[in-house]
């Protein structure tokens, strides 16, 4: 089975300690441990195992709620040992990763921040193959900025060997909103667009079905309808930092509210959470909203069922949680609520 190495045994370790890389950023604070060398990794959760099968799970969970069991069962070790043979492999990439699914919240807190730390200035990333072009077009913005050279690797579903490649740590919220904020700060151009609804409309699950009714409403008390589809992520950013009321449905795009002022209005549109797998959703962007020093309210609507998901939400959910879970289901807004704001 795999063995877990906890972070405080890694400097007593000289084998291992050596494969570390401690990366620095001038005038801030905040390190960021490097893997350097020879590992495995999947493409969904980006779990790091090194090639005498140890795992370093503080350093190398995407998120506080995900689950790594799995990785642990005898199952899986003989399988990935039987496999590991057949495994493609790369050498001297940094591991960047992005969402499987190219959620947006997972793509810009959880991976986003670990590209900071690059240090060379030619260098080839490897992402998932499902990143959307506006998430690879932002990647060559930030590289831009840094004046780094690069190439993309695309990586597919599935398990890959990788020598002599980097693979920097996932950061806890917080952090990662310490980085963003340090690094992307937008630049201010006193928009008179202060109050801003951000619509769903091409989402496939969580759209607003009584929109039509809410927009003359919300656009009578000043308020512009954002589409992010329609903007490139520094664009989304700059918009999310001038505005001083938001109300948008319970969505990745709200991920952007770590740009806004202090005492910024947040009101949150989204359905009521009942069962269990369900729960690392409810707080998400309350929290961001409390590390941020915002107003954060939260309307709870109805909900109507999805006629057909799309492709990848097929692909990478169970059809029970699809057909059965309220955040793959439309929302229906009580009128009250937005004349209330």
């Amino acid at each position: 089975m795999l063995q877990n190495i906890p972070i405080s045994k890694i400097s007593k370790d000289k084998n291992l300690h050596t494969n570390f890389i401690n990366s620095k950023i001038n005038d801030f604070n905040l390190k960021c441990n490097i893997y350097k060398g020879d590992f495995y990794s999947d493409t969904f959760n980006f779990f790091l195992i090194d090639k005498n099968f140890k795992t370093f799970k503080n350093l190398f969970i995407r998120d506080f709620y995900q689950n790594t069991e799995h990785y642990f069962t005898n199952n899986f070790f003989n399988n990935l040992k039987e496999n590991i043979e057949k495994l493609k492999e790369f050498k001297n990439i940094f591991i960047l990763g992005s969402s499987a699914g190219n959620n947006y919240y997972s793509n810009l807190i959880q991976f986003i921040p670990r590209i900071f730390y690059i240090k060379e200035n030619n260098i080839k990333i490897a992402i998932h193959r499902n990143s959307s072009v506006k998430f690879r077009n932002f990647i060559k913005y930030i590289l831009k900025n840094k004046k780094i050279d690069f190439s993309f690797v695309y990586l597919d579903d599935g398990f890959y060997k990788f020598t002599d490649c980097q693979f920097p740590q996932f950061f806890n919220i917080a952090n990662s909103n310490l980085i963003l904020k340090k690094f992307l700060k937008p630049k201010s151009f006193n928009s008179k667009d202060k109050k801003i609804y951000v619509t769903r409309e091409d989402s496939s699950y969580r759209k607003i079905v009584n929109e039509a009714d809410i927009i003359p409403i919300l656009r009578s008390k000043g308020y512009k309808i954002i589409n992010p589809q329609l903007y490139t992520i520094d664009q989304q950013i700059q918009i999310f930092s001038e505005a001083d009321k938001i109300i948008g449905a319970h969505g990745s795009n709200l991920s952007n509210i770590i740009f806004c002022k202090p005492e910024t209005e947040i009101f949150e549109i989204g359905p009521e959470f009942k069962k269990e797998h369900e729960k690392i959703f409810e707080n998400r962007y309350n929290i961001l909203a409390k590390i941020n020093n915002l107003k954060y309210k939260r309307f709870i609507t109805d909900t109507v069922p999805v006629g057909n998901h799309s492709e990848l939400s097929r692909k990478y959910i169970d059809k029970d949680i699809l057909s059965n879970s309220n955040y793959y289901k439309n929302l229906i807004v009580k009128l009250n609520d937005i004349k209330a704001i």
